[in-house]
């Protein structure tokens, strides 16, 4: 009976943490307040979702995406930005899948737009990548900028940058406008090294997983190309604020997560 009572709860509490610490099935959805001085009335709570790193044939499926889009339309964002990386590099996508990922991203519901930026696993097959994008009716953001104008005569300007060597280019924009606000969205973190030094307030990335595998009071393990320095959510490099994604996914040699689960995020401006 002892030994029975043992392995019951040996069973349980690895069920536990398989489903809570490991399992990389489901995502959460993660918040955050930003404060902005001087924000318009027009944008006070503003809402923002980005998701990161899909990377299907991961660990992740069309039917999960389903679940994803879902559950993206149910908080009423403003904006929906996609930070980059939708297929694993060495998924062989069907046609049929091709399809049902592009009804699914186009039924993705906002009150503005929808944006995105390329990541590296999305270089794979770019021409596919775009094609699902603009299919999908996302703006792809490569190296460009646009403005939001949202109920007020001040626009926020939105950069996307895929090369951060075309930073100037990027910015760029033929009729500068006094903006309220700058944001930049990125796939890799460590483009902040050079966006920081521009009029940069908000970046938003993705490619790091946050380290895939994190170990309590350390932090983020697996490093990539490009996420070698900025494995957490959120930092502070000089007057810019850089959140990163935990994305969605995960990395084709390690398809396990470890006190991370994947997740989405709604951001929220207010008034500083």
């Amino acid at each position: 009976m002892k030994k029975f009572l043992l392995v019951l709860i040996i069973l349980i509490v690895s069920i536990f943490i398989y489903s809570r610490f490991i399992n990389t099935s489901g995502f959460k959805v993660v918040e955050d307040a930003i404060p902005v001085a001087n924000l318009p009335d027009s944008f006070e709570d503003f809402k923002i979702v980005q998701f990161s790193d899909v990377l299907l044939g991961s660990t992740k499926s069309v039917e999960d995406l389903e679940s994803i889009v879902n559950r993206i339309n149910e908080l009423n964002p403003d904006i929906i930005v996609f930070t980059g990386d939708l297929i694993a590099k060495d998924y062989d996508i069907s046609e049929d899948e091709i399809l049902q990922v592009k009804n699914l991203l186009s039924s993705l519901e906002c009150t503005l737009y929808k944006y995105a930026v390329i990541g590296d696993s999305d270089n794979n097959n770019l021409d596919l990548y775009k094609e699902i994008i603009n299919d999908s009716d996302f703006l792809l953001l490569d190296d460009a900028s646009t403005y939001i104008f949202y109920q007020d005569v001040t626009p926020i300007k939105l950069t996307g940058l895929t090369n951060p060597q075309n930073l100037e280019q990027a910015l760029y924009i033929t009729d500068e406008l006094e903006t309220v606000y700058n944001i930049v969205l990125t796939h890799n973190p460590d483009n902040i090294e050079t966006i920081a030094n521009s009029d940069v307030d908000l970046v938003l990335a993705g490619h790091s997983l946050l380290g895939q595998i994190r170990i309590p009071f350390f932090g983020g393990v697996i490093k990539k190309e490009g996420a070698q320095k900025y494995l957490d959510h959120k930092y502070q490099v000089n007057n810019t604020s850089l959140y990163v994604s935990a994305g969605l996914g995960t990395d084709n040699n390690i398809n396990f997560r470890l006190f991370n689960k994947p997740s989405i995020n709604l951001y929220r401006l207010q008034k500083e």
